[in-house]
């Protein structure tokens, strides 16, 4: 969204309706968050010491970010939260007041009494990160275990020249660690594309998918959008989260759809649905197993529309479809490319689809080859493509299952099999031609032929057949459909290339 009058109003009007700031989190993960029916339900927050009644540590653990814990203003401070039960622990979150901590631990223990306790994070010169207007911590990987977190405070922020105490919005406590190396849509590139249904400017939809707190994606002033993503094969999803700039969205669903058919459908299904959201963070819990995903914002929490997100991501495991790819190769053949693989097993398989490409990037179809359906012995297959490029050509597997989830196989590079001086001599005039052309070529027998026109690239342009006779053969070929430009003629016979020539057609 844009830093504009209208956006100002709407942050304004939205601060001065809920009275402070929005809701830090949402979320059912949060192991430190006492509220009915969520994980930390029976967790507790004491405190060494409080300013006030009106400012008391549960404060801390109640999922608002609009009230508070302050302690007294003294630097020594501390408060313990207990969780309820031992669990694991690997991350937390602190959402402060200006009043943070300069200095300060961070325990664990497996009691109250704090014996034998774990130094999980000890903080010096703390400079909190700044994120929408709030001051944050967040401490990953913390790899332990334990029911009571402890905080001890020892240095003070000064703040215009006072020392206050220290005082908290939320303490946040989960079991797992938002990592790029275990978010699908950082781990399964390039297989793995991004769309969105509207896009503000240079804030991409590939900004809200790259690890990067700090960059984002955005959309005009419109409601009911969509940010989606295409895993290109079945991915399992466990857990979601989502970080919000301050246009967020007070309604909207993290949503799935199995295959291309679905999402034509418009057939998507729930993984989590906020009624009233009002959190800067959402991170939820779940279980799907689908090709495609998506964030549908309908509701705005700003009058006009328009969302933002620093970083969408998915946790899980990719699920690759179920054929197991023993092997798969590429190489010259004579004149042609030989393009082989085999199957341990086979699982609902609908069949391969052969690609090439002269950059390894663009990738053109060449034959469909159908599959065993299911199998659980060994099968071969393989492909004889009899035309192939006059330089490098690189070749690739498209699998394609029974309910239209595709897969990719490793690129294959291989080197010209032959130049067309080592095959035999096929003439064409004349060339240049505008509209006809002539073909000449000798024939060692009565077999028919087939040609095929591709571009200097490996797409097929044209292709037909032609009877023949022993000996000599001149047969004419209508270029008039084909636009201008180089292409690459050739002449085969029974999977062997008789030559291969180049026509240069002409306005």
């Amino acid at each position: 969204m844009k830093t504009s009058l209208l956006r100002y109003t709407g942050l304004l009007l939205l601060f001065l309706l809920a009275g402070s700031r929005p809701l830090m989190a949402q979320n059912d993960l949060n192991l430190a968050l006492s509220k009915p029916g969520n994980q930390g339900s029976t967790a507790t927050v004491t405190a060494a010491s409080v300013e006030s009644a009106s400012l008391p540590a549960s404060n801390m653990n109640d999922g608002n970010q609009a009230t508070r814990w302050a302690s007294n203003t003294g630097p020594n401070q501390s408060f313990v939260v207990n969780l309820g039960s031992m669990q694991a622990i690997d991350r937390i979150r602190i959402s402060w007041e200006q009043a943070y901590a300069v200095d300060f631990e961070l325990q664990v223990a497996s009691n109250s009494a704090f014996d034998g306790y774990t130094v999980v994070k000890k903080v010096v010169d703390n400079v909190p990160v700044v994120h929408n207007g709030q001051f944050l911590n967040e401490y990953s990987n913390l790899n332990t275990t334990g029911q009571y977190i402890r905080f001890v405070g020892t240095k003070r922020h000064v703040i215009d020249g006072q020392s206050y105490g220290y005082s908290i919005y939320e303490f946040e406590v989960f079991g797992v660690s938002n990592n790029t190396n275990n978010n699908l849509i950082v781990t399964q590139k390039p297989t793995t594309t991004l769309s969105a249904s509207n896009t503000e400017g240079t804030y991409a939809p590939a900004n809200a998918f790259d690890g990067n707190p700090e960059t984002r994606w955005s959309t005009r002033n419109y409601e009911y959008q969509t940010l989606v993503v295409d895993f290109g094969a079945l991915a399992t999803v466990s857990r979601a989260y989502v970080s919000w700039e301050y246009a967020y969205a007070t309604n909207f669903s993290i949503e799935y759809a199995r295959t291309q058919a679905d999402v034509d459908a418009n057939n998507w299904s729930a993984f989590a649905t906020y009624a009233d959201n009002q959190a800067f963070y959402n991170e939820v819990a779940g279980t799907a197993t689908a090709r495609f995903y998506r964030i549908l914002a309908r509701k705005s929490v700003l009058p006009g529309g328009g969302f933002s997100i620093y970083e969408f991501a998915l946790f899980g495991t990719a699920t690759p479809l179920p054929v197991s790819l023993l092997s798969f190769t590429a190489a010259p053949q004579g004149s042609a490319v030989a393009v082989k693989w085999s199957t341990a097993t086979e699982l609902n398989n609908a069949g391969f689809e052969v690609q090439r490409s002269a950059d390894g990037t663009s990738f053109t179809a060449l034959a469909k080859v159908a599959g065993a359906g299911n199998s659980q012995t060994l099968k071969e297959y393989q492909y004889l493509d009899a035309a192939p490029l006059l330089a490098t050509s690189y070749y690739r597997l498209k699998q394609v299952d029974h309910d239209g989830t595709a897969t990719y196989s490793p690129v294959v590079a291989v080197q010209a099999a032959a130049s067309s001086a080592a095959l035999a001599t096929i003439n064409i005039y004349p060339n240049p031609t505008a509209d006809r052309a002539t073909i000449e070529w000798n024939a060692s027998s009565a077999s028919p032929v087939r040609w095929s026109l591709t571009s200097t690239t490996g797409q097929l342009v044209r292709s037909g057949s032609l009877d023949a006779q022993e000996g000599h053969n001149a047969q004419a070929l209508d270029l008039r459909a084909c636009a201008a430009g180089s292409y690459v003629l050739t002449v085969e016979s029974a999977g062997k290339v008789l030559g291969r020539t180049r026509v240069q057609k002409a306005e």
